[in-house]
């Protein structure tokens, strides 16, 4: 996708984004946010991860988030620090920790630093594109592993935002040192479809280190970040992937991400998302999943982090646009062992599709892969939040989510 290109698609853009705002913008108060208390001192919360996800089957261990508030005076707090020990019956074997410190450095400046080991003995993969077939017969015990292989990322990642000038806006610089490692075949049971390309010629490496810098621009006039009511989250992000800083690839992405809440009452609010990705021709396959945000990056396409109801990585591609919409109801609030809860109920639509090469502008909203179902969110003071999501879709099934946050 060239310049011109990218000048045809952010029109598009902008219009799916306000499209909403016509019609809402006559409900666009705050709403309730429950007592009104602010958060003061230290809250611990933690979520022992016997749980369940349709792409990675049982996980156990714990998840944890501490939230230093100080006085309360501050939002949405001083620091917070994630740390996550987490295993899954599919092969995964995380272990990371994640800071993000607002307030605490001079002039301004908020970091978020995350270090950690990623490691998915079976990780999903069917190909490049949006059309790639999923064909069960091929899934035999003697080749159980067929659209999957293994993958393991390691590094530490450091983010720097600052304001600039009076308006809701930051500038964002970051670095990340990465390696990732892939295995073909998974415990080295027959055969795969990566085993499959690779004898082809189409895989031509399995890893290897991606050194990169990053900058862009962050719009951000939320009431709160976790759970916003109203406000407008937008970002402009490129990162580049580069030899020259001890990486094995050179390469460019660019990510343009607009959130938007709108109010619609004392207690619904209604939140989208639009996101559209490209990276260049220099990035090997096992790098075109990571969807680049400035608060902690995700996968797709497919799965828990951008269309539920399709299986993880279902499509990868060097372009990549995704549609978010979601309902969400404040549903009750409530004291418990001297704590305030709130629960949050939703119904959601996710859309989007790839593209094997690059963006096609006139293509943005032809070919959707979509998903859709209704989730939960039971939350814990401000930010500690247990989530819930259950979607379904063409490709059958209804897998199930459990985790923490919101998807945006």
């Amino acid at each position: 996708m060239g310049f011109a290109d990218f000048l045809r698609v952010v029109p598009l853009l902008c219009v799916l984004a306000l499209a909403p705002t016509a019609v809402l913008a006559q409900s666009n108060e705050n709403g309730a946010r429950g007592s009104g208390a602010l958060s003061t001192g230290l809250e611990v919360g933690a979520l022992p991860a016997l749980n369940y996800d349709a792409d990675e089957g049982f996980g156990y261990g714990a998840l944890a988030e501490l939230y230093q508030y100080g006085d309360g005076a501050r939002g949405p707090y001083l620091w917070t620090l994630q740390p996550t020990v987490f295993l899954t019956t599919g092969g995964r074997r995380d272990f990371t920790l994640f800071f993000d410190t607002p307030h605490l450095l001079p002039g301004g400046w908020r970091m978020d630093v995350f270090l950690g080991s990623e490691e998915q003995l079976a990780t999903p993969y069917y190909g490049m594109g949006n059309d790639t077939p999923y064909e069960a017969a091929l899934e035999t015990d003697a080749d159980p592993y067929y659209y999957r292989m293994g993958r393991t990322r390691r590094g530490m990642v450091v983010n720097l935002q600052r304001p600039l000038g009076g308006l809701p806006i930051r500038g964002l610089l970051g670095a990340g040192v990465v390696h990732i490692e892939l295995d073909p075949v998974p415990d080295d049971q027959g055969t795969t479809l990566l085993a499959v390309e690779r004898a082809a010629g189409a895989v031509p490496d399995l890893g290897g280190w991606h050194n990169y810098l990053r900058a862009g621009l962050v719009w951000d006039s939320r009431d709160r970040e976790t759970g916003p009511g109203s406000g407008v989250w937008t970002e402009i992000l490129v990162q580049r992937v580069d030899g020259a800083l001890g990486g094995d690839y050179d390469y460019t992405r660019w990510t343009v991400a607009d959130r938007r809440y709108f109010s619609l009452g004392p207690r619904l609010v209604y939140a989208n998302r639009l996101l559209l990705q490209g990276v260049g021709a220099g990035a090997p396959l096992h790098d075109l999943n990571r969807l680049q945000t400035s608060f902690k990056q995700q996968e797709g396409l497919g799965g828990g982090k951008s269309v539920r109801g399709i299986p993880k990585n279902r499509f990868v591609g060097r372009g990549m646009f995704l549609w978010n919409a979601e309902l969400r109801w404040r549903a009750a609030d409530f004291d418990l062992v001297g704590r305030s809860f709130h629960v949050v109920l939703s119904a959601f639509l996710d859309q989007g599709r790839t593209w094997a090469d690059a963006v096609d502008a006139g293509e943005i909203l032809s070919d959707l892969h979509r998903g859709y179902g209704g989730g939960v969110r039971v939350g814990m003071g401000e930010n500690f939040t247990v989530a819930v999501d259950a979607g379904t879709s063409a490709d059958g099934g209804t897998p199930l989510y459990i985790g923490l946050g919101y998807l945006y």
